[in-house]
């Protein structure tokens, strides 16, 4: 067996977080009321059982990378189902009771799954060897689907609440982005109060229009001071290059 000495300090500490985190798998599932709850915590902790074992075989004989199991699939969302907006959500705070109710134990086990995706990346781009590095991302993906796993029960269980920004404040943040490939064709054939090209309008003048009229002052703007440079020139008896007078290529002023 060959590995380097970055990549075995991080593969032990990996394997000790995953070992870390079936350890609190095996309490929650005890603690947990709900059977669903208790339900999802064991197939998760299948999951985290399984990737250990392999890991820890891979560090002892490379012809274990046969037996990676894949990663944990993202779990089917019904989007009509998913709850959105803050319904009275309960005041919380820490205490000190010595014992676990669903809510909590739902909250430790998302929190761990987060920190767990974070932690096979960051670690993971230290690896060296490509199965590890494959076993790592797998491991950061199982972490991300099950997290939402978590999220899709607390949600429906209402103790997992997303609160919802305004619809035209969030159009108007995210269609302030231009595509690439279409910024010169916008520019050209912006029309006012219409929806073209997938951009909306706002206030009656589309994203394209405003754009093309913001070029065309310019354009104005830059040709008056040209204009006006030039008669100063003609008065003075120069030409306007011997006045340093920026001249006119297509859209862009060469200065």
């Amino acid at each position: 067996m060959k590995f380097g000495a970055h990549e075995v300090m991080e593969v032990s500490e990996i394997l000790s977080e995953k070992m870390n985190l079936i350890n609190h798998m095996a309490l929650y599932e005890q603690e947990a009321q709900d059977e669903q709850l208790r339900s999802m915590i064991r197939r998760q902790m299948d999951m985290a059982i399984a990737a250990y074992d392999n890991m820890l075989a891979y560090t002892h004989d490379f012809s274990a990378r046969q037996g990676m199991p894949a990663p944990f699939a993202q779990p089917d969302a019904n989007m009509e189902r998913l709850k959105y907006g803050l319904r009275n959500p309960q005041p919380v705070a820490p205490q000190r009771t010595g014992r676990f109710n669903d809510t909590m134990i739902a909250t430790a086990l998302l929190t761990a799954h987060k920190a767990s995706a974070t932690c096979h990346i960051q670690r993971g781009l230290e690896v060296t060897d490509p199965t590890l590095r494959q076993m790592f991302m797998n491991g950061a993906i199982t972490c991300f689907n099950q997290a939402y796993e978590t999220f899709l029960f607390m949600n429906q269980q209402g103790t997992y609440q997303v609160p919802t920004i305004h619809d035209h404040t969030a159009k108007t943040m995210l269609h302030s982005f231009l595509p690439m490939n279409n910024q010169g064709l916008m520019m050209e054939e912006g029309t006012a109060g219409q929806m073209q090209n997938g951009m909306p309008a706002y206030g009656g003048q589309s994203a394209q229009g405003g754009m093309q009229g913001q070029m065309q002052q310019r354009m104005n703007s830059n040709q008056a001071m040209q204009a006006g440079q030039a008669g100063q020139a003609g008065q003075a008896g120069m030409s306007p290059n011997a006045m340093n007078m920026p001249q006119m290529t297509g859209h862009y002023m060469n200065q």
